[in-house]
């Protein structure tokens, strides 16, 4: 088979990550597996086993051309009236530039068999003109905190309707299904169809060097942001060292938007040397495989790769109760290691998982995600029928 996996940017980011690995895994498997990017960014992943990387600036050769200017143009003003409507006008000519792109990579005679297309950015791009060899992954609960007025329906059904939709857990399904129903549009198809774990390469990177921190700690990795809840996550935290004084700091690796006020709050609580902020890391394994203990706080996560990825380095975990992907990692016994989403709650679970860890299989739980089962499940649910 021929394949492509399509990604906005190579961004240091969890959807990217797995978007490297998702390419990595059907080239194991033995296919012809093609990376095609559009943005570059600064903090980028390096792909690694993967023989065909594109980067392809669709704007930038768009407006190489008098007809590129003219869209340019045309899609800013009228995104004047008609807010956050950018994307319409200008993913209509990159879709048609995508396609020809395309073309020009299948005239030796051979077409993709699949078009895998990563992350709503990315759908932007990509939305208008699908075949049936496209298949958008939504990584996301949909328009979480959006009511769904006329103009957000327009932009669901231009995204999201009449596409192969592969829904990296049950909770992103029901969230597809929601507004579906709301926005009054169907899919082409619409399945479960979780993310890969690439063990191998995690085991491997998670030695490759050793953080610099003295004494236990406890580790998040992730965006630092309000859907990440970090200030739920630093104020269990507190409660745990103020009422069992256990020696462990709380190390924090990524960066974002919400990290000044973090770091003001973790200032009031004159907590700068016991709560670390790390930065972004390429690779975050080490902190993982080192830590005593995982914690996601999250308000809600599409799957929450980092918890498949704790599990990969052998590394205990807790996690908040939240709506979306949680619950299909957090199933069987790992259950007894969720919370309700408070200080008080999560602080105790965390002491409990610190002091007397539940004894896991930690293992058995990764299987539904290997990536030979999930290249095997693409091919079974989006190949096998005859390309529109």
């Amino acid at each position: 088979m021929r394949v492509a996996v399509v990604v906005r940017s190579l961004k240091v980011g969890g959807m990217e990550r797995v978007a490297i690995s998702l390419a990595k895994a059907f080239k194991d498997a033995g296919h012809e597996s093609h990376l095609i990017y559009f943005k570059k960014r600064r903090d980028v992943f390096t792909p690694e086993g993967i023989d065909h990387i594109h980067h392809w600036d669709l704007e930038k050769m768009l407006l190489k051309t008098g007809v590129g200017v003219f869209a340019y143009l045309a899609a800013r003003i009228l995104n004047m009236f008609l807010r956050q409507s950018y994307f319409i006008w200008n993913g209509f000519f990159t879709s048609l530039l995508f396609r020809y792109r395309l073309s020009r990579i299948e005239k030796d005679g051979t077409p993709f068999d699949l078009i895998i297309i990563r992350g709503q950015g990315t759908f932007e791009f990509l939305w208008y003109r699908q075949d049936g060899r496209y298949v958008q992954v939504s990584e996301n609960i949909l328009f979480p905190d959006a009511k769904m007025d006329p103009v957000h329906r327009l932009y669901a059904r231009l995204l999201y309707g009449n596409k192969n939709m592969a829904c990296v857990s049950a909770g992103v399904l029901q969230s597809y299904d929601h507004i579906a129903a709301q926005a009054g549009f169907k899919a082409k198809k619409a399945v479960v169809l979780t993310n890969p774990i690439d063990l191998e390469t995690i085991r491997e990177k998670s030695g490759s060097y050793v953080p610099e921190i003295d004494g236990p700690y406890i580790v998040n990795v992730g965006r630092i942001s309000p859907v990440k809840q970090l200030g739920l996550l630093v104020d269990a935290f507190l409660y745990m060292k103020a009422r069992y004084g256990l020696p462990h700091k709380l190390v924090l690796v990524g960066k974002g938007r919400d990290e000044e006020p973090l770091r003001e709050k973790i200032a009031a609580a004159d907590m700068q040397d016991q709560v670390i902020l790390a930065g972004l890391q390429t690779n975050p394994y080490p902190w993982f495989a080192r830590a005593d203990l995982f914690v996601l706080s999250s308000k809600h996560e599409g799957l929450g790769m980092v918890l498949l990825e704790a599990l990969a380095c052998g590394t205990n975990l807790v996690a908040t109760r939240s709506p979306g992907g949680v619950a299909d990692i957090m199933q069987g016994d790992l259950a007894s290691l969720l919370c309700d989403p408070t200080p008080e709650a999560l602080g105790e679970k965390i002491y409990e998982q610190l002091t007397s860890p539940d004894a896991i299989d930690f293992q058995k739980h990764l299987k539904p995600f290997l990536a030979e089962t999930i290249v095997s499940r693409y091919i079974e649910e989006f190949a096998a029928p005859a390309k529109a």
